[in-house]
């Protein structure tokens, strides 16, 4: 005998879904009630977040003793409710689509149906009838509470502190921090754990940095980490470790940092402080290779400009540049590939050359884009390398 003031039915709670989500929020927020779930079947990870707030009972034919019972979809429960529970079932969707195969049925033991907005309430009344349907918002509380955002990139091997990324870890679930850690590596089976989000390798992490509380890298050695600058040039407060050179570009452990012991005997600490995060504006290095380079004008972006006509001449067919376009000679966009030598695109100056010295094509036009007189006109040769 399951017994309980309140029960919510759901047959199958699954890993994820709306309906879950709807059976979560509502012992969130009545749990202070005599509430309990029944299900047949539940995702582990499910049953575990239910369990936080109230019973979860597999039902396996026990009978069922109420005063109010909440069903989703399956009626095969209600025979096991006790006759004078009050019964709802509720409604998650628009059964009136034609998406829909099969129909919530009306029933007498319902007392009423739930729907979930006035639109469904207006839409599935004729449907249920003799039931009637009633107006029942799902319920939704908010948690401010925000997750601290760790983001590293960087190879996960031991020497870059992969034991030390654990132990942080490790540390912040014990002492229940909420946290998500992004991780860009191509390595990261090495590091599983359900907060780590893994990112294959990719050249702008800024957009990582930029969601960031902290940066983290924990490596034995390094000299001058572009990681670790590119966090405190954009006042991001790092967790790294004690690295010879971090006084001399003005890293402080609690000013805008916090520095982790190699044997991680203060990561305890750490963590307890981790959510008093820094602020600091941060001096940046100013390199010295404007003393060394030649003074000199690029024409690089000028190059870019300059769209060459060129022609295969041979096999081969250029995926590299986005500019392709094959041009008339009726040759089909799609098959290029068995018409090399009737192909022409327009690409930069700089891959036209390439290609041609190469053997691959030939320029046929050098064209620029006179926007004052929109008009091709040919250029004249480069006469030296640039």
């Amino acid at each position: 005998m399951i017994e309980h003031t309140n029960i919510i039915y759901m047959p199958n709670i699954s890993a994820l879904g709306g309906i879950e989500t709807y059976v979560y929020e509502l012992v969130k927020k009545y749990h202070n009630l005599d509430i309990a779930v029944v299900s047949k079947k539940c995702d582990s990870a499910q049953a575990k977040r239910i369990r936080k707030y109230c019973n979860l009972y597999i039902h396996t034919n026990q009978k069922i003793n109420c005063k109010v019972a909440i069903i989703n979809y399956d009626q095969s429960i209600i025979p096991y409710i006790n006759e004078d529970a009050e019964i709802y079932q509720t409604i998650h969707a628009d059964y009136t689509n034609k998406i829909y195969d099969h129909r919530p049925k009306p029933n007498k033991r319902v007392k009423a149906f739930l729907g979930i907005t006035k639109y469904l309430v207006d839409n599935m009344k004729d449907m249920l009838k003799p039931n009637k349907i009633e107006l029942c918002y799902n319920p939704l509380t908010i948690d401010d509470e925000k997750p601290i955002i760790l983001v590293s990139a960087t190879r996960l091997h031991q020497h870059k502190g992969l034991d030390r990324m654990k132990a942080l870890a490790k540390e912040m679930d014990k002492q229940n921090i909420k946290y998500l850690w992004f991780i860009i590596s191509n390595e990261t089976e090495s590091f599983i754990h359900p907060n780590v989000i893994r990112v294959n390798n990719r050249l702008d992490i800024d957009k990582f940095l930029s969601l960031a509380t902290y940066v983290v890298l924990l490596s034995d050695s390094e000299a001058c980490s572009y990681t670790l600058n590119e966090a405190l040039y954009r006042n991001i407060p790092i967790i790294t470790t004690p690295l010879p050179y971090l006084n001399e570009i003005g890293v402080k452990d609690g000013e805008n940092a916090y520095i982790m012991q190699f044997d991680c005997s203060n990561v305890v600490d750490i963590v307890k402080r981790i959510k008093k995060v820094p602020k600091f504006e941060f001096n940046r290095m100013e390199d010295n290779y404007s003393n060394i380079f030649k003074d000199s004008r690029s024409h690089y972006e000028e190059d870019l400009k300059m769209k060459v006509k060129v022609r295969c001449i041979q096999n081969y067919y250029d995926v590299e540049t986005e500019e392709r376009k094959v041009f008339s000679l009726d040759v089909p966009y799609d098959e290029p590939k068995k018409h090399p030598n009737r192909v022409e695109w327009i690409t930069a100056r700089e891959r036209a050359e390439h290609l041609q010295s190469k053997g691959l094509v030939k320029i046929v036009e050098f064209i620029e884009e006179d926007k004052k007189e929109n008009k091709k006109k040919p250029l004249p040769k480069k006469t030296e390398k640039r």
